[in-house]
Order: C-alpha cells, then sequence, then structure tokens
C-alpha cells in the first residue's frame, strides 16, 4: 500500500497559497481543505492505481480523510471514506476484522490490504507530505492545525 500526493502543474497554480498573499501562520483549517496545494492523490495497493484520476485535490483534505480512515481502521469513530470535496466521487472503506476494503466509486475496481498496511501507509504518506510542504513554505509550520497534523504521526516540525 503506497499513498502519495504529486503537485499539479495545470491545477497547482490556481491553489491559494500561489494566488493570494495569505499569511500561512494563520490559515483556517476549513480554507486549507478546500483552497490551498492542489494536486493529485496517488493511492496504489500492489502496482493498481485506485486514487481518483484528476488532479485538483487539495493536499490538506486528502491529509484530514487518509488521518480518519487510519482511526475507522484502528477501529476507532471516524468516517470510514476519502470523499473529495470538489465532486460527489469517495473512496468507502469497510472493516471486516483486521482487513480493510477499499471501494472507490469511479473505478470498477475494488482493493483489499490489513487495517495495518493502511496504517502505515496513512502516516508515512501524513508525515512525508507535511514535511515537503512545510519546507516549501515555512510559514506553514507554524499553522496550529498543520501542527495538529504533524502531532497524530509524531512529527514534530521547527
Amino acid at each position: 500500500m503506497r499513498i502519495s500526493f504529486r503537485p499539479s502543474e495545470f491545477f497547482g497554480a490556481h491553489g491559494r497559497e500561489h494566488a493570494h498573499a495569505a499569511d500561512l501562520a494563520a490559515v483556517t483549517r476549513a480554507d486549507l481543505r478546500w483552497y490551498y496545494f492542489l494536486g493529485a492523490l496517488e493511492i496504489s495497493h500492489h502496482g493498481t492505481e485506485i486514487g481518483p484520476p484528476w488532479e485538483w485535490v487539495p493536499l490538506f483534505d486528502a491529509l484530514y480523510c487518509v488521518q480518519q480512515v487510519m482511526i475507522f481502521a484502528e477501529g476507532g469513530e471516524a468516517l470510514g471514506k476519502i470523499d473529495f470535496t470538489e465532486n460527489a466521487e469517495s473512496i468507502d472503506f469497510e472493516l471486516n476484522g483486521t482487513s480493510l476494503h477499499m471501494v472507490p466509486s469511479y473505478l470498477e475496481f475494488e482493493a483489499t490490504c490489513t487495517a495495518n498496511e493502511f496504517i502505515s501507509a496513512g502516516s508515512d504518506f501524513i508525515r512525508n507530505e507535511l514535511i515537503r510542504v512545510t519546507s516549501e513554505h515555512p510559514l506553514l509550520a507554524k499553522n496550529r492545525h498543520v501542527r495538529e497534523l504533524a502531532a497524530g504521526v509524531s512529527l514534530e516540525l521547527p
């Protein structure tokens, strides 16, 4: 299981991190989830891509959704779904013992992994993307919402 994010060459320029001179340390959680850092969410399992086939996914929305699915996979009270703010498509997750079944609404393909595989891939994804985006935009490391996400995967930001 691998989860990654690739900034969009076309749509990325439309993210507010480029369009506005916003103070990234003070951007709200909702704005981060909807308007900043657009790109492609890539989710692959045994070489098969199940991520969405478009490139305008806001990074922080993907991070928060993956975080919720990780909690769900651990048996916690969280949404077992990655939904996409820009449309009605989603990836639904079903927990069956230690197996996590993934059903993307936009594909005719389904996949199953262990809950631990997803949790490990999700933690790596959140850590890697927070390191990348805060190194490119240092003020973002001071944002309380970003720091909370980092703390959830035991990542210390400067």
